[in-house]
């Protein structure tokens, strides 16, 4: 008869989940994955798979919150370009807090273009993402607040991408006020 299992599955991703997320998919070892969740390696194979599933698995629970994120900030009371604003400084607020790149984009650079699966993963998480600010650019448009001449599906695209630049020049700097000059820069650019 096989045992319970006699810890929580979710705390154990999420330790995994950190791990990961501070030294990346190819640097973390399966040793540093045993000692972070601790349990052994035949408890984490059996209930988690190998160290790709595992990194997929926290991946795409990941993404799955930054969704929810993206979505609460976009219901922010007021006018869509309000919403727009507020989702971009809420985001990245909460990543300069977190102290670390937003997985994703740490995924992107390191594992994008060489892994199928998790590209697929992140590319249906990235149109999800689009489609919210898509919704808000175009609401906002519709409001006469954004510049009429700007397509809302480009606007998105542009959007998103920033969020990488914006840490970036965090890194660099340590400055959230230049960050959020530059957020606001670039939201301003769009107004009407």
């Amino acid at each position: 008869m096989p045992r319970n299992k006699e810890f929580d599955y979710h705390d154990k991703l999420e330790k995994v989940r950190n791990l990961f997320w501070e030294k990346g998919y190819n640097a973390t070892s399966m040793h540093d994955i045993v000692d972070t969740m601790g349990l052994n390696r035949s408890s984490i194979y059996n209930t988690y798979g190998n160290k790709h599933q595992l990194f997929v698995e926290c991946l795409t629970h990941y993404a799955k919150m930054k969704t929810e994120q993206y979505q609460v900030a976009s219901q922010y009371k007021g006018s869509a370009y309000g919403a727009l604003c507020f989702t971009v400084h809420d985001v990245m607020d909460q990543t300069i807090k977190d102290k670390k790149a937003c997985l994703i984009i740490r995924t992107i650079f390191e594992l994008g273009d060489t892994d199928p699966l998790v590209k697929n993963l992140i590319v249906s998480n990235t149109t999800i993402l689009e489609n919210i600010f898509k919704k808000l650019v175009e609401q906002a448009k519709a409001d006469g607040d954004i510049k009429q001449n700007l397509a809302p599906e480009i606007a998105s695209r542009y959007i998103l991408s920033g969020f990488s630049g914006f840490y970036k020049h965090y890194i660099l700097s340590g400055s959230k006020k230049e960050v959020d000059e530059m957020i606001d820069f670039m939201l301003l650019s769009m107004k009407a």
